[in-house]
């Protein structure tokens, strides 16, 4: 008897989950996906429309996170695409490359505290925790082609007066 009791609540049970999934499927046309893009794409890099032109907010992280990420994980290249236009006139590739490699860089930060605004340099202004001191860095930025690019030259200067070995 018990088993036939068993048996009867399993099969209760996925005949419930099997009418819930055909009434999810109803509620929703075949051919429509909530961001009407392909159902079985599993990547995780989807094109995104994000504005660079605001040094505080892209996306959902500013412009000093997005330095500071890419140094960490070691990703130069995009930290070379992020320099401003002047400086990689100057420079090759590879020495701008080298000079992100020795920046001091890869403590916590968050959201800007402060924006200023000198001339075309906006200064981003970020709590930072330097050998267990607090201090304020400044991140120098400039627009070009409606995308942020560091002043890496400037914002060396100002990671040398931070940091004191």
């Amino acid at each position: 008897m018990n088993r036939k009791i068993c048996f009867l609540f399993i099969f209760i049970l996925l005949s419930a989950c099997d009418n819930n999934s055909k009434d999810a499927t109803k509620a929703q046309p075949e051919n429509s996906t909530l961001d009407n893009e392909d159902p079985k794409d599993t990547s995780t890099e989807r094109a995104v429309a994000v504005d660079w032109s605001n040094p505080v907010l892209i996306g959902t992280a500013s412009f000093g996170n997005i330095i500071n990420v890419n140094y960490k994980v070691g990703n130069f290249d995009k930290l070379y695409r992020l320099t401003n236009h002047t400086l990689k006139e100057r420079l090759s590739k590879k020495e701008i490359i080298n000079k992100y490699r020795k920046l001091p860089l890869g403590f916590d930060l968050g959201f800007p505290i402060n924006k200023t605004v000198d001339q075309d340099t906006i200064w981003l202004h970020y709590k930072v925790d330097i050998q267990a001191t607090k201090k304020i860095m400044r991140m120098p930025v400039i627009i070009e082609n409606d995308t942020c690019r560091l002043l890496l030259d400037i914002f060396e200067k100002e990671l040398s007066f931070l940091i004191t070995y």
